[in-house]
């Protein structure tokens, strides 16, 4: 009797393991070959392992230990499968019973070796045993499913009394087990280059990409022993435990993979009170680094502006002047002149200015504007006119026409709510009606219009629907979250509009650019004059992308 053996164990650790505990590989090794011995005339002719693989996160088609296992099957290799439990085989209802016909139509028996004295034949003979093999594969998918349950209920407990959740020491830090409630210490070289790669970031407001190039050519490698890369630094910096904050959840999962939050991310993350011992760099510098970031990746932070060269160069409006003769970009240059010098004889002189890009990349032919405006007239001609709107806003209109917008979201999404309750209630009903047609077909297959793989991919189509429903309403309920959180941006807006220009003046080049961007959509700058295009930002906050947008004409003054 020809037999293979499948294992499979569901985490690296289990994988790695070297003792006869919790399921390893080398305990199930153990339990088949020694079934093996006490049957005379068996033969153990191959063997199967999965290591790290879970059952029921993965489908069948994407395990491609068992699908070997299912060709060699099919190829005749051996006509006996032997597996520790019948669950190391699958853990997905829908697939169980499917996977051991097929190994049935291929003539192999499968057994199960520690699921009963002697072993457990898997038999899909008869309709009762075909019942027996769906109802266990319910069984496996709902204990993994209340697994999963049980232990991140455990963990956000532990997380939420701001304790240790384990896994492995965040970088900057090692394992001290004498410490309570959290094993770390501070590892005081990993420590001290982690500090040096935020002074470099902050203070001297180099790259990430700069940094990690800097600490390879210094000799520092990753904890690993590789050179360091922008986004493993990236990783190690984004990390609240270096404020002392231990952070649960900061990981989710999107499809069938697992992906981290952003920094400024922190939905249905669970982040602990400071613990002094553990605080590597103060939450300030932490929160500064984390928005220079977010400038430089807006995916990560849509509502932050991307950062570009327009935005830490050194003229205002950069990145939203357009020229009004040919609509493309000005950019910022420098103008240089020759004066006559009492002591020198010839002295150059420079101001900045803004360039028609299209100008002076593709020639007079393509603009026929001006190819350079001096910064300082058309800076003042847009502030000037800046300051005059501002002065004259409706405030009490902007607030009616921004509540009225979301209002009407409001109850659009009401609406579409309604109708996606109804179709969930639907979709569930379509299920059970396929999953009663699917229990009577296994019990009386004589009786039944569909086959197998009918109906189950019928079942399937269904829960595709359910799940389709249950994750827009949870969006809609997002959204709902998102406008309260909007209507309070719009109050804080307001409350400062007053003091709006006073607080634009005081601040550095930088934040000015962003203040703009709150009011300015763009800067039309010709010959005769400016026009500005405002677009209030807040308004977008509605949830439809709609927007306060108006324009001014501001002609030039007569003095540059």
């Amino acid at each position: 009797m020809r037999c293979a053996a499948l294992y499979r164990v569901s985490t690296p650790r289990q994988a790695q393991a070297r003792t006869e505990e919790d399921e390893s590989l080398p305990l199930q090794r153990l339990a088949v070959r020694r079934f093996v011995e006490q049957h005379p005339g068996w033969e153990l002719v191959r063997e199967f392992a999965e290591e790290g693989v879970s059952a029921f996160k993965r489908s069948s088609a994407e395990r491609d230990i068992l699908q070997d296992v299912l060709r060699a099957a099919a190829q005749g290799a051996f006509t006996v499968l032997l597996v520790f439990k019948a669950d190391r085989l699958s853990r997905q209802a829908m697939e169980y019973p499917f996977i051991l016909s097929a190994l049935h139509r291929a003539g192999v028996r499968v057994i199960a070796v520690a699921d009963a004295a002697g072993g457990r034949e898997l038999a899909v003979d008869g309709q009762y045993d075909k019942l027996l093999r769906f109802l266990e594969g319910w069984q496996a998918e709902t204990e993994s499913v209340n697994t999963a349950i049980r232990v991140s209920a455990r963990m956000r407990q532990l997380a939420e009394q701001g304790q240790w959740t384990g896994g492995r020491a965040p970088y900057g830090y090692r394992f001290d087990p004498a410490r309570r409630p959290v094993p770390l210490t501070l590892d005081p070289e990993e420590a001290h280059w982690l500090r040096q790669a935020f002074a470099w970031y902050l203070d001297e407001q180099v790259g990430t990409p700069t940094i990690a190039a800097r600490l390879n050519s210094l000799g520092y490698r990753q904890r690993n022993g590789r050179p360091w890369t922008d986004a493993q630094l990236r990783r190690a910096m984004q990390n609240p435990i270096v404020t002392g904050r231990l952070a649960y959840g900061r990981t989710y999962t999107e499809g069938r993979k697992r992906r981290q939050r952003g920094a400024h991310d922190f939905t249905d993350v669970i982040l602990s009170n400071p613990i002094p011992d553990l605080v590597l760099i103060s939450q300030e510098r932490w929160e500064a680094a984390m928005d220079r970031m977010a400038h430089y990746n807006a995916r990560r932070a849509r509502h932050l502006p991307r950062h570009s060269r327009a935005d830490a160069g050194p003229l205002l409006l950069t990145g939203i002047a357009r020229c009004a003769h040919c609509g493309g970009p000005l950019v910022g240059t420098k103008v240089y002149t020759t004066k006559p010098h009492k002591a020198l004889g010839q002295k150059r002189y420079f101001h900045q200015a803004y360039l028609c890009q299209t100008k002076a990349t593709r020639g007079t032919g393509a603009c026929d504007g001006q190819r350079t405006y001096s910064a300082k007239r058309v800076e003042r001609t847009v502030l000037a006119a800046l300051q005059h709107t501002l002065g004259q806003l409706d405030t009490a209109a902007l607030v009616a026409e921004v509540r009225r917008q979301a209002q009407d979201r409001l109850a659009s999404r009401q609406d579409r709510e309604g109708a996606l309750r109804r179709a969930l209630a639907e979709a569930e009903r379509l299920k059970a009606a396929w999953l009663e047609r699917l229990d009577q077909h296994l019990l009386h297959p004589e009786r039944s219009l569909y086959s197998e793989a009918v109906l189950a991919e019928k079942v399937r189509e269904a829960e595709a629907r359910v799940a389709a429903a249950r994750a827009e309403l949870e969006q809609l309920a997002a959204e709902a979250q998102d406008l309260e959180a909007q209507r309070a941006s719009l109050d804080r807006f307001l409350a400062t509009l007053p003091d709006w220009w006073r607080r634009f003046l005081a601040a550095p080049r930088s934040r000015q650019k962003a203040l703009l961007r709150h009011l300015l959509e763009r800067v039309v700058v010709g010959r005769d004059g400016i026009d500005l295009h405002y677009r209030v930002d807040l308004a977008a906050l509605t949830g439809q992308g709609a927007a306060l947008a108006w324009r001014d004409r501001a002609r030039w003054p007569a003095q540059a």
